[in-house]
């Protein structure tokens, strides 16, 4: 019983050991800062987050200078980095600027013209499942949120592009 407590302890604290050690520094995410204000102005677009994005950027960059990996990314280091450069972005999001944009749904949704009483209901619907995603982005952020804190307004200038 002792071997597997022992076992069980060692490899909890491997887990933690690893998960430390991929935990983002203010250093990498000004890398990722630096890298998409570049990828931005050259793409002409506002940088995201979703599932999908740090591939995207990865894609387009891979077309053009491969900013990326002369950063010293690899594509899977720069998904990490870019996905906890952005979770801790939506972190440091205002409690009052999330509750602007995903309060009182039904009341913004009902005051929309020309949809039926169905298609309200869908789109009430999956703008409170978005809500629920960044609600989960933004406590997975809070992690990271102190070293993305320099390059927060930066990011929010390439959101709003």
């Amino acid at each position: 019983m002792k071997r597997i407590k022992f076992a069980l302890l060692t490899a909890l604290a491997s887990l933690f050991l690893a998960s430390y050690a991929v935990a983002l520094e203010s250093r990498q995410a000004a890398i990722v800062a630096d890298v998409l204000e570049r990828l931005a102005s050259e793409r002409g677009e506002p940088v995201y987050y979703d599932e999908e994005a740090a591939d995207d950027w990865h894609e387009f960059d891979a077309d053009g200078d491969g900013l990326i990996p002369a950063a010293g990314f690899t594509r899977e280091s720069w998904q990490v980095a870019y996905e906890q450069t952005m979770k801790g972005l939506m972190a440091l999001m205002p409690q009052s600027e999330f509750d602007a944009m995903f309060g009182n749904v039904e009341e913004k949704v009902a005051a929309l013209q020309g949809l039926t009483a169905e298609q309200k209901r869908e789109l009430a619907g999956d703008f409170m499942a978005e809500a629920e995603r960044v609600k989960a982005y933004r406590a997975e952020g809070a992690a990271f949120a102190e070293a993305v804190r320099p390059v927060a307004g930066r990011l929010r200038a390439l959101g709003d592009q």
